[in-house]
């Protein structure tokens, strides 16, 4: 398969591998709010097994997690080795057979081979360093990256229709790359914040423990305050730009409702049930990725003359 058609599955291939990261993603929250990451306490095997059955772990005197929580750790573990790596190798494949038609293609899924081994090293790592926040904010970040790039890759398919040289050169490129790093940087603080155990250290939204300004000298407060300020800086960095590019505007309502949702977060905690605070906790961590998709998307979107610019209509 050649031309068009390797072209087509290419795109087919990275739609599928984006909508498998994004669940990666979302499994890895779960896995995080259930305090399932350490309920594999090996790696790449679950208590030296391949496949761990209940029958199996029942046999198992140091399991110390319930089997829905191995499950979740395990589930986690599955979907990367056998969705979405094939995914990202069937990419490499068919980028670098279409090479010729188009080299930038080709070069990316290099790098998706790259960040995805990268990945999985880090996976092993946030095991092995008993999950700590660092790792876990590095394994966070890789796969942001790997997701970026799949996105990148699909988007390629329409280059034909603009230069891509010129679209990155463009001065909207440089406000959504800046908004890029702050939703990362948003992202990665929060599963920090998670880590070090600071997530309720702010009890209340939007004053912290009923303060507007909140004692510092605890850590897990300020843990909890930067994640707050990075949030608060995409919000206003996205409103300002909107008014500049209009293409913007609806992206605004997503980060809107995702620092309401993050608001729930610190809002439904007490005096409720674990249930509902794992599924908001799950909804915080979709909307950040569906903001940081819709940039990257956006960032390979041409902006037309007529959408740049503050309109008072």
């Amino acid at each position: 398969m050649t031309g068009r058609g390797s072209f087509n599955a290419l795109r087919l291939s990275c739609g599928l591998a984006s909508i498998a990261i994004i669940f990666q993603i979302l499994l890895g929250a779960l896995v995080r709010l259930t305090g399932s990451g350490l309920a594999c306490p090996d790696w790449p095997l679950c208590y030296g097994l391949w496949f761990p059955t209940e029958t199996a772990l029942a046999g198992i005197q140091s399991v110390d997690y319930s089997f829905g929580q191995v499950m979740l750790e395990w589930g986690h573990r599955l979907n990367a080795a056998a969705v979405v790596s094939p995914l990202i190798v069937t990419i490499f494949l068919f980028a670098w057979r279409e090479r010729g038609v188009s080299p930038i293609t080709a070069q990316l899924s290099i790098a998706t081979l790259v960040v995805l081994a990268l990945q999985g090293a880090a996976g092993g790592l946030t095991v092995f360093d008993q999950n700590s926040a660092w790792s876990v904010a590095t394994h966070l970040g890789l796969a942001l990256l790997l997701l970026s790039l799949v996105i990148s890759m699909f988007r390629m398919r329409e280059m034909s229709k603009f230069n891509w040289k010129t679209r990155t050169h463009q001065n909207s490129c440089q406000v959504i790359s800046l908004l890029i790093g702050l939703v990362v940087a948003t992202m990665v603080s929060g599963a920090v914040m998670a880590k070090v155990g600071a997530t309720f250290s702010c009890a209340g939204w939007p004053l912290c423990n009923g303060q507007l300004i909140p004692n510092v000298g605890d850590s897990g407060v300020v843990f909890h305050l930067i994640h707050r300020f990075l949030a608060l800086m995409t919000l206003i960095g996205v409103l300002l730009f909107a008014c500049w590019m209009h293409t913007l505007r609806h992206l605004a309502v997503l980060v809107i409702l995702q620092i309401l949702v993050g608001a729930g977060v610190a809002m439904i905690y007490a005096g409720n049930s674990v249930t509902l605070h794992i599924a908001i906790g799950v909804l915080h961590q979709f909307f950040a990725v569906m903001v940081f998709a819709a940039l990257v998307w956006l960032f390979w979107t041409p902006v037309p003359a007529s959408s740049v610019g503050c309109s008072t209509k």
